[in-house]
């Protein structure tokens, strides 16, 4: 019986790719609402793409010499602190690699703070738009089966030649179904829609986030220049770009 029905469905879909077939079709305002939900996956998709990548690059921890690997700016700080120590206290040098070498460490931290927001603000936001996408894709899956199986069962009711109880029945069970599963794929275009308010507060968390890690990155590098050792011992004959930092 089942394997009749799908056999069946098959050649409606069939007849309907030939245009021998009129299929059910949706109010415009449906159509609109489908056309708006493709958009929204593609461009949902290009930025779950892109938020992967750029979260990618700043919490990768691919550097160092050590078994345990860092993020680069806190090899950077690394290598600078190491490096100093190989200098006199008293060395000029040896303290400004120093002084930078701590910044960058404390940027690195810093750095792990963002991504971990970045993370939870945005990535994780557009990972639940895309799983909201996917149940309304599913449903509309389970939409064009049932209206397929509603003109297959319309088509075979205006073909019989005799009155048919059991494939009356048949015709108000497929419409009742069909209508059931356009009401559900409707709500949930209207569901996505409405979601933009949570998408919203998550983009605002996400600019926080970025505002607030670069901000202190800037405090900490000001804070180098304002203690920067060279400017301690600076005579007549510095150099112009010392200038710069004092």
């Amino acid at each position: 019986m089942i394997v009749n029905k799908k056999l069946d469905r098959l050649k409606q879909w069939g007849r309907e790719r030939m245009g021998g077939e009129v299929r059910t079709d949706t109010n415009d305002e449906f159509k609109a609402l489908e056309q708006e939900m493709s958009l929204r996956q593609e461009g949902m998709e290009r930025l779950d793409r892109s938020a992967k990548s750029y979260v990618k690059s700043i919490s990768r921890r691919d550097a160092g010499e050590e078994k345990e690997k860092q993020l680069p700016i806190g090899y950077f700080g690394t290598a600078m602190l190491s490096h100093a120590e190989d200098f006199e206290p008293d060395s000029e040098f040896g303290q400004c690699l120093s002084a930078l070498g701590r910044a960058n460490e404390r940027i690195s931290r810093m750095q792990e703070t963002y991504s971990a927001n970045a993370t939870s603000s945005w990535l994780e936001s557009i990972e639940r738009s895309l799983v909201q996408m996917k149940e309304y894709q599913a449903a509309r899956k389970k939409l064009e089966s049932r209206r397929l199986a509603y003109d297959t069962a319309s088509a075979k009711m205006q073909k019989s030649k005799k009155e048919d109880f059991r494939m009356e029945e048949e015709l108000r069970s497929q419409k009742a179904k069909y209508e059931e599963s356009s009401e559900d794929v409707f709500r949930r275009m209207l569901d996505i829609k409405e979601a933009e308010v949570d998408s919203v507060g998550d983009l605002t968390a996400f600019v926080e986030a970025e505002l607030t890690y670069y901000d202190r990155c800037r405090e900490v590098l000001l804070q180098v220049k304002r203690d920067w050792p060279a400017c301690v011992s600076l005579a007549p004959y510095s150099e112009p770009y010392i200038n710069i930092f004092c």
